[in-house]
């Protein structure tokens, strides 16, 4: 996991859904611990997990919302 509850996230803007929360804020807050959505177990032998987190933007609780698409606010100004 990434994440904790209470860490600010933004939704990265190279993502697909962050169209759909672009009206909003794009700063929210992550309200959940991580789920454990997937465990990929290639060939190679070295699991892969994925994770999401329910986070709240612009006062709306949005489900389940992808570990890969979610940046620091930190990493999104490292990555300008």
């Amino acid at each position: 996991m990434k994440f904790e509850t209470g860490d600010l996230v933004m939704i990265d803007p190279e993502s697909i859904i962050y169209e759909a929360l672009e009206a909003a804020a794009n700063v929210g807050v992550i309200i959940s611990s991580g789920i454990l959505m997937y465990v990929h177990s290639p060939s190679s032998g070295n699991e892969v997990h994925f994770w999401a987190y329910d986070v709240v933007f612009d006062g709306k609780t949005f489900k389940n919302i992808p570990e890969e698409v979610l940046k620091t606010l930190e990493e999104l100004k490292n990555d300008e």
